[in-house]
């Protein structure tokens, strides 16, 4: 009886420590952008602002930017921004009349918590269907 206890707990740990195990490597950027249905383009100077229309949380480093004129792009941030997810509202400040390189998005969670997360490259985004 104690030997099938045994069995049955260490069955169980590791049954659970697969659980917790992810299942193959952490998805690339690139994979990321395929399943949004983009490739990487060339980058770009300047985004205009004034059409933004929705973001796409990719990783700590980038998020996918869409317009309402149909286009789409691929932010860089300088450094990690921790507090940047899918819940976030996000802003920009910038030193013109678009997004450019040294620019800020500005994230801020549901909590009120807000971070500065300044632009490093930006990146025309293609779509995978032309």
């Amino acid at each position: 009886m104690h030997t099938l206890r045994t069995v049955f707990l260490l069955g169980l740990t590791m049954l659970l420590a697969a659980c917790a195990t992810p299942f193959g490597p952490p998805t690339s950027l690139e994979g990321k952008l395929r399943r949004l249905g983009y490739t990487q383009g060339e980058p770009v100077r300047t985004i205009m602002g004034f059409d933004l229309s929705g973001w796409s949380y990719l990783d700590h480093r980038h998020i996918a930017l869409g317009t309402g004129l149909g286009r789409a792009y691929l932010l860089e941030f300088i450094q990690p921004c921790t507090n940047l997810n899918s819940d976030n509202r996000i802003g920009y400040t910038s030193r013109g009349a678009g997004l450019s390189r040294g620019d800020v998005i500005v994230s801020n969670n549901l909590a009120g918590a807000q971070e500065r997360c300044p632009i490093g490259e930006l990146y025309k985004l293609i779509p995978l269907d032309r």
